[in-house]
């Protein structure tokens, strides 16, 4: 996109100017050894003030600043930095942003994290007492495997975070220092043997088959005149994860082949799924112009809805199941399909999982294959359970 000066205006910031219109936009324009840089930079808080967003793009244009001086010299570039450098190399999914955030209020400060919410006097205590051991302004060159034993010493001790948290510290790291010695930036990755045991997450449903059958007729009967509600719903019956059903969008359905396809999966992987006669339905009844976000805001047009707490609240209480949520409602799938004994190759693909062995929480493999092989189980479930 070609930049035009004449839509930004001069701050009191040096050599960065701020859209006249947006706000939120700015132009960094820097030189660094006689040759010239402009970048964009666009602040992703919609709450902030000017003030606080002309701060923010001065953080990030010295960091910027300090990583075109360093230019091979690695020896001082920073954490925080290596982490800028390293997420604009990836793909923009549910997961990057959760990586930022968890990166941001754990690790470092790389003000990449889209925290927009005021947060409580109580998370305030508490992210100034992850200040304490963060080590994002440490330089590369210096990074021990002790300075992120000591992260997740503390996470244990002082804050009693889980095991799963803690383990997010590395699995946050160790592609980061991976891409840093793909780059000669690194010369070892300091966490190359460190591990966090985590026990079993697993979350056991008992007679699923009726479970399932109980909430699927459940979400008929509730949602009978709502299509909207009544497909967003009926989605989670498939696998489909929150972001995934609320992101959906009606140019990626093929409803005369009967399939639609994700891509933003939380495996940054595009998808295909088949698409069952009994959501295909209910979409076809909205009202809707087929384009755009599927489950669009009805307050904020052009938007994905993004609140289901009410909808879901009203769900349990008609049901009588108060831990439903549409997670809950992927275990309750992959359990009502484990009765009838489905291998765990077309349980993974149904879920979307790109690693075969992460069925075992709660298979790199065709998800249309599985999905299909899927929905023959659950017609079979439901024919089972009117009978009964």
């Amino acid at each position: 996109m070609a930049i035009k000066i004449s839509d930004y205006k001069t701050t009191k910031e040096k050599n960065i100017k701020v859209h006249k219109k947006d706000k939120r936009l700015f132009l960094f324009d820097f030189r660094i050894d006689g040759k010239r840089y402009r970048e964009y930079y666009k602040h992703k808080a919609t709450n902030h003030t000017p003030k606080d967003m002309l701060k923010s793009a001065r953080t990030v244009l010295d960091k910027i600043k300090e990583i075109k001086k360093s230019g091979e010299d690695y020896s001082r570039m920073t954490l925080d930095e290596l982490f800028i450098k390293y997420m604009e190399t990836q793909p923009n999914t549910d997961w990057s942003h959760k990586k930022k955030h968890n990166y941001d209020l754990y690790i470092g400060n790389s003000e990449l994290s889209n925290i927009t919410q005021k947060p409580t006097k109580e998370i305030e205590k508490k992210r100034r007492a992850y200040n304490s051991f963060k080590i994002g302004s440490k330089k590369i060159a210096d990074i021990r495997s002790m300075h992120v034993e000591s992260i997740i010493s503390k996470m244990d001790k002082q804050h009693s975070l889980s095991k799963r948290t803690q383990k997010g510290i590395i699995e946050i790291l160790n592609p980061i220092f991976k891409y840093a010695l793909k780059n000669k930036m690194m010369e070892e990755n300091p966490i190359e043997f460190m591990s966090v045991k985590v026990g079993s997450q697993k979350k056991i449903v008992t007679n699923a088959g009726a479970l399932f059958h109980k909430v699927y007729t459940g979400v008929n009967e509730y949602y009978h005149d709502n299509p909207y509600y009544r497909a967003l719903f009926l989605f989670a019956f498939t696998g489909r994860r929150k972001s995934e059903i609320l992101k959906m969008k009606w140019e990626n359905i093929d409803f005369n082949n009967n399939y639609y396809w994700i891509e933003e999966t939380k495996n940054a992987d595009t998808q295909l799924f088949p698409l069952p006669e009994f959501i295909k339905t209910p979409l076809l009844e909205i009202k809707s112009n087929r384009a755009g976000y599927v489950f669009e805001s009805p307050i904020i047009l052009g938007k994905p809805l993004k609140d289901i707490t009410r909808q879901m609240n009203q769900l349990k209480k008609h049901i009588g199941v108060d831990n439903l949520t549409l997670h809950y409602m992927r275990n309750i799938l992959v359990s009502a399909l484990a009765e009838q004994s489905t291998e765990a190759i077309t349980l993974s693909g149904i879920l979307g999982h790109k690693d075969i062995n992460t069925i075992n929480k709660y298979l790199s493999n065709s998800t249309m294959k599985s999905g299909l092989k899927g929905l023959e189980t659950i017609d079979n479930i439901l024919d089972v359970e009117v009978m009964e």
